[in-house]
């Protein structure tokens, strides 16, 4: 009969507990319905509003720019000026002058024609206006300018190949963190679940207690117990409430902006393995086969492997530091394009006007005058500056090649990694199957063994602990294994693991 009462007051008990364990709806803090959200607008509203994706693209749009300015040097430069000025001192002014005066008034008939001339009375004029137009054409740089150009055009394409890596990473950073969200979710459930069967278990202790069949210390034992249940179930709230901020930031969204994720981590499990027809026989145990990987593991993985590319030649760090040994051997060769002679041809066309008054009074008051020539220049004697801008570019060009040379081998290490990865987050995710509901079965049955007197408490707590352990494993187990496909899925386009930095020589 005792037994009756409790099992009817713990039910009781059961159903007050999840009903204050359950967490409040989504979006009643703040009035507003929660926003359901599948990682597929997740990643969609990612791709337009990541600030990563936005400074790849400022780059891109950079690296056009200098490719322009880098082409522009092959075409004619066209200049027009206008320029208007007063002399207030002027020595042909001075000379016309005493030239027109004279000593005394008996100017010979050369000196008055001197002063009459119009060259001289054009220079003697306090007033001068001009406009004019200059071109230039670059005939031969010695191949500086296509090299240029060259280098700039490489940096263009990396820029470009550097916006495909940054939405390829914020992809997986989006997956991530959905998927984050959605553990933290489940961890939060295992940890309230965990937390009413601790208050449950103390509930039938002071039941027992009551009717004198469990000890002080039981329940002393089961109070503490419920107790340390507590900061876990904080802790887990804590993680949910950051990642689902995390989310929103990579989202841009409101940061009271409720979210209802509506996908989830788990899957359709794979079968488990078949149980032995024949009763255990021996404790002999078969190292190899124990340690083997399940088969089905071995299968799924390559089904994975199958559609994705894990070679080294194709990866987007692997191109842009090609990229960076193309553009240092241009520099190279601009720089030693010094060494060698450089021609333009120049021509300059001007309207000159000296009026008598503060402007001209019409087109006739302006002369023509137009020039045309051919420049050379080449360095004879500069103290040594080129041969040091030489050797500085081809310290740059070792230093490009070496740093090609540390991507390709990270590269290689980063594809087996995410292959171990995804080798080890299926074996984990097959090894899960079937041991949360065994757990949650043994714990179904420790607790009927610890409400009819069978067994102890310690048992109750350590089957509990066995349960929440299998639960957490299992959701670990999905994330990581969703997560690790993804990465395998974008890894030619994603960079390098935060792990690996080239760190030959200097930054350029």
């Amino acid at each position: 009969m005792p037994a009756l009462v409790a099992s009817a007051l713990v039910a009781s008990a059961i159903s007050a507990s999840a009903l204050r364990a359950q967490p409040a709806a989504a979006g009643t803090a703040t009035g507003t319905a929660p926003r359901a959200l599948s990682l597929a607008e997740a990643l969609r509203m990612a791709g337009g509003e990541s600030e990563q994706i936005a400074i790849a693209r400022a780059g891109a749009l950079r690296a056009k720019g200098q490719l322009g300015q880098a082409r522009s040097a092959l075409l004619p430069q066209l200049a027009t000026t206008m320029n208007w000025q007063k002399q207030l001192q002027n020595q042909f002014e001075a000379i016309s002058s005493r030239s027109d005066n004279g000593s005394g008034g008996g100017a010979s008939g050369d000196t008055a024609s001197l002063a009459d001339n119009p060259i001289t009375r054009i220079f003697a004029s306090q007033y001068n206006f001009n406009v004019g137009l200059s071109a230039s054409q670059p005939l031969f740089t010695g191949g500086r300018t296509r090299a240029t150009i060259a280098a700039a055009r490489a940096a263009q394409e990396s820029a470009d190949l550097g916006i495909t890596s940054a939405q390829a990473q914020v992809q997986l950073d989006v997956t991530q963190a959905y998927y984050d969200a959605l553990l933290t979710d489940r961890l939060v459930s295992i940890a309230e679940s965990s937390l009413v069967q601790s208050e449950r278990t103390l509930r039938q202790v002071q039941l027992t207690r009551a009717v004198g069949s469990a000890s002080e210390f039981e329940l002393i034992r089961a109070r503490v117990t419920r107790d340390n249940q507590r900061p876990g179930w904080l802790q887990s709230r804590t993680n949910r409430d950051l990642a689902y901020v995390r989310l929103r930031q990579l989202l841009n969204l409101p940061a009271d902006q409720p979210i209802a994720l509506t996908d989830s981590i788990t899957e359709a499990p794979m079968a488990a393995p078949a149980a032995a027809a024949a009763p255990v026989t021996t404790v002999n145990v078969n190292v190899a086969e124990v340690l083997t990987l399940d088969p089905q593991v071995q299968a799924a993985v390559a089904r994975v492997l199958a559609d994705s590319d894990t070679g080294t030649t194709r990866r987007a760090p692997v191109l842009q530091a090609r990229k960076g040994v193309d553009i240092a051997q241009q520099q190279l060769r601009a720089t030693k394009s010094q060494w060698l002679p450089t021609i333009a041809a120049t021509t300059n066309y001007q309207r000159l006007a000296y009026p008598t008054g503060l402007l001209p009074r019409s087109l006739a008051d302006f002369f023509p005058n137009w020039t045309v020539g051919v420049g050379l220049s080449y360095p004879i004697f500069t103290g040594g500056r080129v041969r040091g801008e030489v050797q500085a570019a081809q310290a740059g060009v070792i230093d490009a090649q070496q740093r090609l040379q540390q991507v390709q081998e990270g590269a290689s290490l980063d594809a087996r990694q995410a292959v171990a990865q995804l080798v080890e987050s299926q074996a984990a995710w097959q090894a899960s199957v079937g041991t949360a509901e065994q757990a949650q079965r043994a714990y179904d049955i420790a607790e009927v063994r610890f409400r009819e007197g069978i067994s102890t408490q310690l048992e109750l707590s350590e089957t509990r602990n066995q349960l929440q352990q299998a639960l957490a494993n299992r959701a670990q187990a999905a994330r990581n294994l969703q997560v690790a496909r993804k990465r395998l899925e974008l890894l030619p386009y994603l960079p390098l693991s935060q792990g690996f930095t080239p760190t030959t020589g200097t930054s350029r």
